[in-house]
């Protein structure tokens, strides 16, 4: 339980983190590239399997670890946009529903996994619960052009989460020193994350040149090292819960202690419903844990 405990306190760190990018004037592109990079030496540095680094891509898990660090670079991009643009509270919504995608998608690959009434029970009250945490005041109006990015978001993040667990469970648990063998494909993960975003910074300075800024570089080089405690964490509490399990409680917590993180880290008000919210989530976790 620790370890999950772990993971769900570090992906927090992750979004508070983000919170902090447009006040530091910090280049999203710039600090990903960093982090990436960051991420990748991290992971290698603390690998010691037997394993050499250069036969990574003689491992069978390589070419969805190459789908998976494509696809962890756009939804990191896109997360980042859309917070900017969409805000953060739609944003956090988005990528913390997708919490359906996995759990439904579990039920028909792994035959240990499947859903009673007391899961579907606490998947609407998680529903609910995200509704109710970051309801927005009555009279707000969306451009719904804005709503495209969470929706992105929502599918990146359901898929992304569904190809780690299927990776995990297919590739990298069954080999022997399991621990190391995680570390090792996060690390060629990250590296391919850290190439994408390298395409995609030569794009972007081509289409319109944007100077270094070394704000971006510290944000980056932190978000690296929380990636990588992150990731590691999050790999190493999938091994330990099934999916009905892991990923309600893992989203819940992690969109109920970010709203607490913005009372008390950005004195963000929110009223009534929002701690209600807040008050059912904590619920949610119990039932879908019983569950």
């Amino acid at each position: 339980m620790f370890i999950l405990l772990f993971a769900i306190l570090a992906f927090v760190s992750i979004f508070v983190l983000f919170r902090y990018f447009e006040k530091w004037n910090v280049d999203n592109l710039q600090a990903l590239v960093v982090n990436y990079f960051v991420a990748a030496v991290v992971s290698f540095f603390i690998y010691s399997g037997e394993d050499k680094l250069t036969d990574s891509i003689y491992q069978a898990w390589f070419p969805s670890a190459v789908i998976l660090g494509v696809m962890f670079m756009v939804s990191f991009y896109l997360y980042a946009l859309s917070t900017q643009k969409s805000g953060v509270a739609i944003t956090a919504v988005a990528s913390k529903m997708s919490v359906v995608i996995p759990v439904v998608i579990g039920t028909f690959l792994y035959e240990n996994e499947s859903l009673n009434a007391v899961k579907y029970t606490g998947l609407a009250l998680a529903l609910v619960s995200f509704y109710l945490i970051f309801k927005s005041k009555e009279g707000t109006k969306l451009n719904l052009k804005l709503l495209l990015l969470p929706a992105i978001i929502f599918f990146f993040s359901g898929a992304n989460d569904t190809f780690m667990k299927w990776i995990k469970d297919t590739y990298v648990e069954t080999a022997a020193n399991s621990l190391n063998n995680e570390i090792h494909f996060i690390g060629v993960l990250f590296t391919v994350s850290l190439l994408t975003a390298i395409v995609f910074m030569v794009i972007h300075q081509i289409r319109k040149p944007t100077p270094v800024h070394w704000a971006s570089i510290g944000a980056g080089a932190l978000l690296g090292v929380l990636n990588v405690l992150s990731a590691t964490s999050m790999f190493m509490a999938m091994g330990q819960f099934e999916s009905g399990f892991f990923f309600p409680i893992f989203n819940v917590s992690i969109v109920s202690l970010s709203a607490l993180s913005g009372i008390v880290l950005f004195r963000e008000k929110l009223s009534t419903i929002n701690l209600i919210g807040i008050l059912l989530a904590t619920i949610t976790i119990g039932i879908i844990a019983l569950g």
